[in-house]
């Protein structure tokens, strides 16, 4: 489990790292502001820019793999003989 931990974190540093960053300061808003509403109005965009930041730096090759794979995925259509 270690390893496998180790090789998620040395393949998505920055993800990680932002993560990190969008946690402590969504703690450090729920610490400090009492209004829920205000809370909310605050932590919402942190984790929004986090789920941004995840997907502008994602590869776009990743992505079309993906959809390579479902493609080849699917058997291969079968030519059949017509009678004379």
């Amino acid at each position: 489990m270690n390893k496998k931990l180790r090789e998620v974190y040395k393949n998505n540093k920055a993800i990680v790292w932002a993560g990190a960053v969008a946690v402590i300061l969504a703690l450090g808003v729920l610490v400090t502001v009492k209004d829920e509403v205000t809370r909310f109005t605050l932590i919402m965009p942190i984790f929004a820019g986090f789920i941004l930041f995840a997907i502008l730096i994602t590869p776009d090759e990743e992505l079309e793999d993906e959809k390579e794979v479902e493609k080849h995925s699917v058997a291969p259509k079968v030519k059949s003989k017509k009678a004379k």
